[in-house]
């Protein structure tokens, strides 16, 4: 019964991405706001100062944009339109570093919605 629970509790916490070995970093801020249209996107943040962003582009692959303010405009590979991208953002608020959540978007060669 003991085992039963343990590997019950084990698969549990790897679907949630929390299993022994991997330590994710906790989100402190907001996942940002991200819309997209006419091949470009656009994501705000709830930052102070310089943001680091990190995008994960549909092929795997992470671009790293770093912007002085909270907002970030840019333009989707062509690899990526039609497909989802991931946004995060990180960013020092005089004391430590703050991370935010990950927000999920489609890349649109349309108009903006």
């Amino acid at each position: 019964m003991r085992t039963t629970v343990k590997v019950l509790a084990v698969s549990a916490l790897a679907a949630l991405g929390l299993a022994a070995g991997a330590t994710p970093a906790l989100a402190a801020a907001p996942a940002p706001f991200c819309e997209s249209g006419a091949s470009q996107f656009y994501c705000d943040a709830s930052s102070v100062g310089t943001t680091t962003w990190s995008i994960t582009w549909y092929s795997g692959s992470v671009g790293t944009f770093t912007t002085a303010g909270s907002t970030l405009f840019a333009n989707c590979p062509a690899s990526s339109l039609g497909h989802p991208v991931r946004a995060s953002y990180s960013y020092f608020d005089g004391s430590t570093t703050q991370y935010s959540g990950t927000t999920q978007f489609t890349c649109r060669s349309g108009p903006w919605l």
